[in-house]
C-alpha cells in the first residue's frame, strides 16, 4: 500500500507571501517618499544657492564699476596736479626768461 501524506494547504503559505510582499512594498514606498522629500529639499537649497550666486555676481559687477570710476577719478586728480605743477613751472620759467631779456 502506497501511503500518501494528506494534501498540504497552500492557502496559508500564499497569504504569508502576500503579507511579506506588502510589507516590502510599504517599506519601499516609505523609502521612495523620503527620497522624494530629500530631492525637493535639495532642489530648494539649490534654488537658494543659485539666487545667492546671482546676487553676488550683481554685487561684484557694481563693485568693479565703482572701482574703475574711483581709479579714473584718482588718476585724473593725480595727473591734473602733475600737469598743474608742470604748467606753473613752465609759466614761471618762461616769465623768468622773459624778464631776463628785458
Amino acid at each position: 500500500m502506497n501511503h500518501q501524506p494528506p494534501p498540504v494547504s497552500r492557502v496559508g503559505w500564499d497569504d504569508q507571501k502576500i503579507m511579506r510582499t506588502r510589507r516590502e512594498l510599504d517599506s519601499v514606498k516609505a523609502i521612495m517618499k523620503e527620497n522624494v522629500q530629500k530631492i525637493m529639499e535639495r532642489q530648494g537649497k539649490l534654488d537658494d544657492l543659485v539666487e545667492r550666486a546671482q546676487r553676488l555676481e550683481e554685487a561684484s559687477d557694481v563693485y568693479v564699476k565703482c572701482a574703475v570710476k574711483i581709479k579714473r577719478e584718482m588718476s585724473w586728480k593725480a595727473n591734473s596736479l602733475r600737469y598743474g605743477i608742470i604748467a606753473v613751472s613752465s609759466v614761471s620759467a618762461f616769465a623768468g626768461l622773459a624778464y631776463s631779456f628785458l
